[in-house]
C-alpha cells in the first residue's frame, strides 16, 4: 500500500510541477494576461503550487537518502510552500469575492499597486509561521512544545483559512445567482426580438462562469485540507487510528490539491484558455511544412509572384511569340 502511495505521490509531484510550470510560463509570457489583477494572483498561486510539487516528495526523498539533510529545516520548508498555497488561494478568493459580491468597490479596492501588496503579505505570513516553527524546534526539545507549535502554526492556521474560504465561497455563490437572476429579469423585460434573446442567453452564462472557477478551487481545497487537518490533529494527540499510512495518504492529498489547480485554470478561465489556443495554433503553424523551396526548385531559382498561378504552381514557359 505504501509503495503505491509513493508512486502516486511522485506522479502527482511531476504533474504538479509541469502543470503549474506551464501556467507560470503562459502568464509571464503573455502581456494580455498582465492587464487583469486576477491573473497576478493566479501566477502567485501557481508559483506556490510549483513549490509544493518540489518540496513534498522530491525533498522528502532527498532527506531520507542524504546525511546532509536537516529534518527541522525540511519540515519548515515543507510547511512554507503548503501555507503559501493556502494564503495565495485566499488572495485569489478575496479578489473574486470583491469583484462578484461588491463589484462597484472593485476598482477602488484593487488599484494598480494593491495586488502586489496583497501577494507580498500572502508570502510573508507563511514565511513568518515557518520561521517560528524552526526557531521553536531549535529553542526547545520538549515534545509538548513541538505539539503546541504544530497545533498553533499548522492546524489553527489551516482551520481559520478553511472557515474564511467557506464563508467567501458561499457569499460568492449567493451573489452570483442573485446577479444572474437579475440579468435574466432585465433581459426578459427588454426582450423584443430573437437577437436580444441570444444576447440574454450569453449574459446569463457569463456571471456563473466567473464564480465557477473560484468555487471549484475552494471546494476541492476544503475537501483535501479537512482530511489533512484531521490527520494532523490525530498525530498531535497520538490517536491510535492514525498511523504512518494515514499521514502518507494525507501528504498525497496535499500534492493532489496543487496538481488540480492548473487544470481548473485551463478549463474555466477564459483568457488563459484563449492564450493556450493561440499558443497551440502558433505551434501548429510552425510545424507545417514550408512549400516555397519546392516551388523555387521547380522554377530553378526564386519564385516571383507573377510566375505562379492561382493555386501556387509555376506557370508554363512560353517558347515563341503568338501571332495576332
Amino acid at each position: 500500500m505504501e509503495n503505491w502511495l509513493n508512486v502516486l505521490g511522485w506522479f502527482l509531484s511531476v504533474v504538479t510541477a509541469a502543470g503549474n510550470g506551464f501556467v507560470i510560463f503562459l502568464v509571464a509570457k503573455s502581456r494580455q494576461l498582465h492587464s487583469r489583477s486576477a491573473n497576478l494572483f493566479v501566477l502567485s498561486l501557481a508559483v506556490a503550487d510549483f513549490g509544493v510539487g518540489i518540496a513534498v516528495f522530491p525533498s522528502n526523498y532527498f532527506c531520507i537518502y542524504s546525511m546532509a539533510c536537516n529534518s527541522r529545516v525540511h519540515m519548515a520548508f515543507f510547511w512554507l510552500f503548503l501555507h503559501c498555497s493556502v494564503t495565495n488561494l485566499c488572495t485569489l478568493t478575496l479578489d473574486r469575492y470583491i469583484a462578484i459580491v461588491h463589484p462597484l468597490k472593485y476598482n477602488i479596492s484593487m488599484t494598480e499597486r494593491r495586488p502586489g501588496m496583497v501577494i507580498f503579505i500572502a508570502w510573508l505570513i507563511p514565511f513568518a509561521i515557518s520561521l517560528s516553527l524552526i526557531v521553536g524546534m531549535y529553542a526547545t526539545n520538549s515534545r509538548t512544545a513541538w505539539k503546541v507549535l504544530r497545533l498553533t502554526g499548522v492546524s489553527a492556521f489551516d482551520i481559520v483559512s478553511c472557515v474564511l474560504l467557506f464563508y467567501a465561497v458561499v457569499r460568492i455563490l449567493v451573489a452570483a445567482r442573485a446577479q444572474s437572476s437579475q440579468v435574466c429579469e432585465i433581459e426578459l423585460q427588454l426582450q423584443s426580438n430573437v437577437s436580444s434573446t441570444k444576447a440574454g442567453t450569453s449574459r446569463r452564462r457569463r456571471t456563473p462562469n466567473t464564480a465557477r472557477l473560484i468555487i471549484a478551487l475552494v471546494v476541492f481545497f476544503l475537501g483535501c485540507y479537512v482530511i489533512v487537518n484531521i490527520s494532523v490533529l490525530c498525530q498531535i494527540f497520538s490517536c491510535e487510528v492514525c498511523g504512518e499510512k494515514v499521514g502518507f495518504a494525507a501528504t498525497v492529498l496535499l500534492v493532489l490539491n496543487s496538481a488540480v489547480n492548473p487544470m481548473v485554470y485551463t478549463l474555466w478561465k477564459r483568457d488563459i484558455k484563449r492564450e493556450i489556443s493561440l499558443l497551440i495554433s502558433h505551434l501548429s503553424i510552425l510545424g507545417r511544412p514550408y512549400l516555397e523551396p519546392t516551388v523555387n526548385a521547380q522554377l530553378g531559382g526564386r519564385a516571383e509572384p507573377n510566375q505562379l498561378n492561382s493555386v501556387g504552381e509555376p506557370r508554363p514557359k512560353q517558347t515563341g511569340n503568338t501571332k495576332s
